[in-house]
């Protein structure tokens, strides 16, 4: 799940995209452990690239960027990708159907060698989904605190 974010930099949009760009480098850059990403003076997506880690169920920074008095306004989400949760509602939903399929054939009195694998896979693969979506998050809050900090050391972003 993501939250709306508003951050303020003293930076001027231009200013802004131009200090980001030259510490991230440009789109074809090879990411770097760390906070990495891209933008350009409308909007960012930045994220923690973890090269052990190969999932786009991290933890991400997707804004935009508008002038704002003296500096700019920076006004999005941080947190997972709402697609991993409508992922994760299908992936759910459909194993749970044959869990309720092997829970009716066991009450009936199918033989274990039916619902037994028919629900205990499922169950596997629930267990395999959930771990993937904790794995993607990184260690709990440190990923979005290191976004947060990134934006604050880089471009002096705080929270509005």
């Amino acid at each position: 799940m993501s939250r709306k974010i508003v951050l303020h930099s003293p930076l001027a949009p231009i200013a802004l995209a131009t200090r980001l760009r030259d510490v991230l480098g440009d789109e074809k850059a090879k990411p770097k452990k760390g906070v990495t990403g891209h933008g350009s003076e409308q909007d960012m997506m930045l994220f923690v690239y973890r090269p052990n880690v190969q999932t786009n169920m991290n933890v991400r920074l997707t804004a935009t960027m508008q002038p704002d008095g003296t500096g700019t306004r920076i006004e999005g989400k941080i947190g997972q990708a709402s697609n991993v949760t409508c992922f994760m509602i299908f992936w759910f939903g459909f194993l749970s159907i044959f869990l309720v399929v092997a829970g009716i054939s066991a009450i009936n009195g199918a033989p274990f060698e039916f619902w037994g694998p028919f629900g205990g896979i499922p169950l596997t693969m629930m267990v395999f989904g959930a771990a993937l979506v904790r794995v993607g998050r990184g260690p709990k809050g440190k990923d979005e605190k290191a976004i947060l900090e990134f934006l604050a050391r880089t471009v002096q972003a705080r929270e509005a």
